[in-house]
């Protein structure tokens, strides 16, 4: 079962708490899955990738309408042969299409300003009839609704992004779809449609995917300072190695000395490693940037020394 499926059948556990919220969830699936079929009497075709879908949606019609149906499947043949199911309303269809004003742009129910429960509930309707998300293991966080309606598409953006989401429409051949791609959007919404178990298990995936891209990030910084620590090591031993073979070293400051003993006893540590065991063993007052300093005059040291053999040479 697809990620998106197990959104949906999450969905359908859900109860809304008025007739309101029922009417918008019902009218946000038949608008976005539903024909009408102008005949005498008039008749409503409904139409989802699952039969679960189906019966929820006979459920909550037969709730508050007297109808007659027709279940049927057929099959899609584009670039993927699936199978689609259909609930055809043969009887009682057209006060279904008369109150939530199917022929119309909206209903009386979207008139005004929602509740927040009222616009999850429509939003959830959307989601279900036509509504795909990808599984959060995947490398890209993508949630989509789609639709043939500009007017549809643009209402749902408004009500997602009164909950702030950041929605956005693109359009993909003869569809228009409104889109999230951030992850903490698509789990927000998740949460706003109560689909309480799939958001769960998301957020669960998110964080983990967070928390080992951050250990992979620490480790890669790790390794990136201590091979700039050896880098910076390995050039301060050329240099009293230099010093060692060509300098007089009872010439050289102790304190001089005492730096190139422990660098030289201690070649992969940082500057920090260093600092605690002069601190410990020969100067408790030494800063890091008077270690620094003590490193800039070995190097100067050894430079100078090799520029004056280098043009004795010459």
């Amino acid at each position: 079962m697809s990620f998106s499926l197990e959104v949906k059948m999450d969905l359908l556990q859900v109860t809304n708490s008025t007739m309101i919220e029922d009417k918008l969830e019902l009218e946000a699936m038949l608008r976005l899955g539903g024909e009408v079929i102008i005949s005498r009497p008039m008749k409503l075709l409904f139409t989802a990738n699952n039969m679960g879908i189906i019966r929820y949606f006979i459920t909550v019609v037969k709730r508050y309408y007297q109808i007659e149906t027709e279940i049927f499947s057929r099959k899609i043949d584009r670039f993927d042969s699936h199978t689609v199911y259909c609930c055809e309303i043969i009887s009682g269809a057209e006060e279904i299409i008369k109150e939530l004003n199917l022929i119309g742009s909206m209903s009386k129910y979207r008139e005004g300003n929602l509740k927040d429960e009222e616009m999850s509930a429509y939003l959830r309707g959307a989601f279900i009839t036509k509504g795909s998300v990808n599984d959060p293991k995947a490398k890209t966080s993508h949630l989509e609704i789609a639709s043939t309606s500009e007017h549809e598409i643009l209402y749902i953006q408004r009500l997602m992004n009164i909950f702030e989401l950041n929605a956005r429409i693109s359009k993909r051949k003869s569809y228009l779809l409104v889109y999230l791609k951030a992850r903490g959007s698509i789990a927000d919404f998740l949460y706003r449609i109560k689909a309480s178990s799939t958001m769960s298990y998301y957020e669960d995936v998110i964080i983990r995917k967070d928390i080992a891209a951050t250990t992979k990030r620490s480790i890669n910084l790790d390794i990136a300072n201590q091979d700039k620590t050896n880098d910076a090591a390995r050039e301060q031993l050329k240099y009293i190695r230099y010093l060692e073979y060509n300098y007089p070293l009872e010439d050289l400051d102790s304190k001089i000395l005492m730096v190139m003993k422990v660098r030289k006893e201690n070649p992969e540590h940082s500057l920090t490693q260093l600092l605690d065991i002069i601190h410990d063993e020969y100067d408790p007052n030494l800063t890091k940037s008077g270690l620094n300093h003590r490193f800039r005059k070995i190097k100067e040291l050894a430079l100078e020394l090799m520029e004056k053999r280098d043009g004795d040479n010459n």
